[in-house]
């Protein structure tokens, strides 16, 4: 069977960036459907040991397989007479991808009681589940206050922190002026893109994309900030730097939220009756 336009573009990638030949590489890419269905039978059949699969390509080329107990002779009646058959490593693993999935769903049901921002993984190599967040301080006190403890296997990772009162440049205040924010920066960000022009309207930041639009009221991150300079309104990020300024375009990543009883506990401080929506929650600024 010969080799479409589609799969030679990625073997020639996946050569270029493991530094291998283009045959090997369509070798391996040829192995990824069978390698999937043994995944999912494996953690369909064998829930009670099967702790995770993962693909090493270096230094040798490996499907690496992680069970509790009995792995060898676990995988064999899955592997015997297949391509994968020598391709096969087998690991020992503390717990298995069952009980990871339990221990990050409890992680979400009690952080999302806790209304605390975070984001999770499983990572199957290190056979935990990694909850990453923005701001450990709060996170910490949170927990301890609640008197919570996360189930085992629970890595927290933090990938933020804030910048706390300690602002290391000058802002001048802009009186007048809303500037909604969520207390505790999102762990994860929505992708849709919102372009218009930053206005101030009824002492609200908006961005509008006409005359005649009314315009989305945004609801921004932690460590952005506002300042005059000269009369002109300007957003600094957490480096002091301009990232955007009233009456200029301004391009957004994130996406229209309802303004529900929860989003409203998140914020710094409550909305003023005059900011209505709709209502978009920052993303990440995108450059033009």
């Amino acid at each position: 069977m010969g080799v479409s336009d589609a799969l030679r573009r990625d073997a020639e990638t996946m050569a270029e960036d493991l530094g291998i030949s283009v045959d090997e590489a369509i070798h391996r890419l040829k192995l990824q459907d069978p390698i999937g269905t043994l995944g999912a039978e494996l953690e369909r059949l064998e829930a009670d040991t099967f702790a995770g699969l993962w693909i090493q390509h270096e230094p040798e080329y490996r499907i690496v397989v992680a069970f509790t107990r009995n792995g060898e002779e676990t995988i064999q009646p899955y592997i015997e007479d297949t391509p994968l058959a020598n391709l096969i490593e087998v690991r020992t693993a503390e717990v298995t991808y069952a009980e990871l999935k339990a221990a990050q769903q409890e992680v979400h049901r009690l952080l999302d009681e806790l209304e605390l921002s975070s984001a999770s993984g499983i990572n199957i190599k290190e056979n935990r589940v990694e909850v990453y967040v923005t701001d450990r301080s709060l996170f910490d006190t949170k927990l301890r206050e609640a008197k919570i403890r996360l189930p085992d296997h629970v890595e927290v990772i933090t990938i933020c922190e804030p910048l706390g009162d300690e602002v290391p440049f000058a802002a001048t205040p802009v009186p007048g002026v809303h500037f909604p924010q969520l207390r505790m920066r999102s762990a994860t960000f929505m992708t849709a893109l919102l372009v218009g022009k930053l206005i101030v309207k009824d002492g609200c930041l908006r961005v509008s994309a006409s005359e005649d639009d009314r315009g989305h009221l945004i609801i921004w991150q932690p460590d952005y900030f506002l300042n005059s300079n000269g009369g002109v309104v300007e957003i600094l990020d957490r480096s002091g730097k301009v990232v955007a300024r009233v009456g200029e375009e301004i391009r957004m990543g994130g996406g229209e939220v309802p303004l529900t009883e929860d989003l409203q506990q998140q914020l710094r401080e409550p909305l003023p009756e005059q900011c209505k929506g709709p209502y978009w929650l920052m993303g990440q600024l995108v450059s033009k």
